[in-house]
């Protein structure tokens, strides 16, 4: 995982699970490296760098271990942390990992990350009343009914409606449309960090068309939305 902007005095922390393509050396032999992995969150990390707010990337493929997933809980269905197959079934591994692999590779990749977020939300606790964390995802648009920004917020239960309400109303100043929890509610990091006192979360998905040309940055278009998430996030809790 890599730390931008880590000695920011912004009360922000914006998280980026899905961006990683990275397949360790030592995974790579039992990966079916023929499958796809479309949906990644392509170029999120160079899309916030000209942001000054402190960010966690994980640089390991979510086709890996995804660290937005929810561990498994007694009769509960749930993704999988180490997923199974790809977008269109095809099988991620010619031998799914061990129980013991498993293990190793969430102590690897998936414990740590929780335990580096939570260090740097406490760092800005230290320095600020409330924290508010953002879990930045994007979305290839041409899958859904819809092209807006997407604030999950797992049924309001993870950020106040005054904060929520005040990220819309900034988005709408920008001419940028939102709408809340569908298609996407949010996941297991704003579910756990949510939960806590003095953090807010929210979780924010961006259309592929609103930055992207394939998997690479559009100039023009990227640096627009890159302007216009510097305005927003520097007047939050103004």
């Amino acid at each position: 995982m890599q730390v931008i902007h880590k000695q920011s005095n912004s009360p922000l922390v914006i998280s980026i699970p899905h961006s990683g393509t990275d397949i360790p050396q030592d995974i790579a032999p039992i990966c079916n490296l023929a499958t796809k992995r479309e949906h990644t969150d392509w170029e999120l990390q160079e899309l916030v760098a000209p942001l000054s707010e402190t960010t966690l990337v994980a640089n390991v493929s979510r086709y890996i271990v995804d660290v937005n997933r929810f561990k498994l809980r007694t009769g509960k269905a749930t993704q999988p942390i180490i997923p199974r197959i790809d977008e269109v079934g095809n099988q991620l591994f010619n031998n799914y990992p061990s129980k013991k692999k498993q293990a190793d590779w969430l102590q690897r990749y998936y414990s740590p990350y929780y335990l580096h977020l939570e260090n740097l939300l406490n760092e800005k606790l230290e320095q600020h009343e409330k924290v508010l964390l953002v879990d930045l995802h994007s979305y290839d648009d041409k899958l859904f009914q819809t092209s807006d920004i997407i604030l999950g917020t797992r049924k309001k239960q993870t950020i106040n409606e005054e904060l929520l309400a005040q990220l819309q109303r900034l988005f709408h100043e920008e001419g940028i449309s939102t709408q809340v929890d569908i298609p996407f509610s949010g996941g297991n990091i704003i579910t756990t960090f949510g939960k806590r006192p003095r953090i807010e979360a929210v979780q924010i998905e961006v259309p592929y068309s609103l930055y992207l040309e394939g998997h690479s940055l559009h100039e023009e278009r990227s640096t627009a939305l890159q302007q216009q998430l510097i305005r927003i996030f520097q007047k939050v809790w103004m």
